[in-house]
C-alpha cells in the first residue's frame, strides 16, 4: 500500500486527499439524513454569515430564487464539490493528461455537484412554498438552525425540523435579544405566515 501510494503522481494524492473525506462526509451526511437527524454537527463547524433578511412580502418566487443562491454555498454543496473534485482529478490525473486541464475539468466537475445540490434544494423550497407542508404542524417541537436567525426579528435564518416525517428546511426569525448561530437547538414557538415560523432558543 505504501509502495502503491508513492508511486502516485504528486497532483493524484492531491485530488485523493480531497476524494477521500469529503466522501466519507458526504456518505455520514446522507445516513443521517435518512434518520431524520440531519448533518447540522458539520455544519456547525462554518458560520455561514449570509444576508436573509427577506420581507414578509416578498413574492414567493423572490425567495425561492434567494434560497437556491444560499444553497449553492452550502456545507452539502461544498461538499459535493471536493467529492466531484477530488474523484475526477483523480481518475484523470491517472491517465497522463496536462495538470493544468485536469485541474479545470474536476473543477468544473465540482462545480456541477454544487449547482445539483442547489437544484436538489431548490426544489424542497418550491415544494414547501407550493402548500404540501403546512409549517404550523411544527409548533412546539424542537429544531436546529441551518441558516443564522438574526435577532429581533430583524431578518430571517433557517431550520431543520421534522415535519410530517420528512427532515424540512424551513424559513424561521425569533424575538430574542441573541442571534442564533447554525447548530443552536430552538424550540418553535408559533407559526408567522405559510412559510416561516417564530422559535425561540432552547434553554
Amino acid at each position: 500500500m505504501v509502495s502503491w501510494w508513492e508511486s502516485l503522481p504528486f497532483l493524484q494524492q492531491l485530488f485523493y486527499y480531497c476524494a477521500i473525506p469529503s466522501t466519507l462526509i458526504l456518505v455520514i451526511q446522507t445516513i443521517l439524513s435518512i434518520f431524520g437527524i440531519g448533518n447540522d454537527d458539520f455544519d456547525a463547524d462554518i458560520d455561514m454569515d449570509v444576508d436573509t433578511d427577506f420581507d414578509s412580502d416578498v413574492a414567493t418566487a423572490d425567495a425561492i430564487e434567494s434560497a437556491a443562491s444560499l444553497k449553492f454555498f452550502s456545507i452539502r454543496g461544498i461538499v459535493a464539490f471536493f467529492t466531484l473534485f477530488g474523484w475526477v482529478g483523480v481518475v484523470l490525473a491517472g491517465q497522463g493528461i496536462n495538470s493544468a486541464v485536469v485541474i479545470v475539468i474536476a473543477f468544473i466537475s465540482g462545480l456541477i455537484g454544487m449547482f445539483i445540490i442547489a437544484l436538489l434544494f431548490y426544489s424542497i423550497t418550491k415544494l414547501q412554498c407550493s402548500g404540501n407542508l403546512k409549517v404550523k404542524n411544527a409548533i412546539g417541537q424542537i429544531a436546529q438552525v441551518y441558516i443564522p436567525i438574526p435577532a429581533n426579528m430583524s431578518g430571517k435564518g433557517k431550520i431543520q425540523v421534522t415535519l410530517q416525517d420528512t427532515l424540512s428546511e424551513i424559513y424561521a426569525m425569533t424575538e430574542g435579544d441573541e442571534k442564533l448561530a447554525t447548530g443552536s437547538m430552538v424550540l418553535v414557538v408559533d407559526e408567522i405566515d405559510s412559510n416561516t415560523l417564530l422559535v425561540e432558543k432552547q434553554i
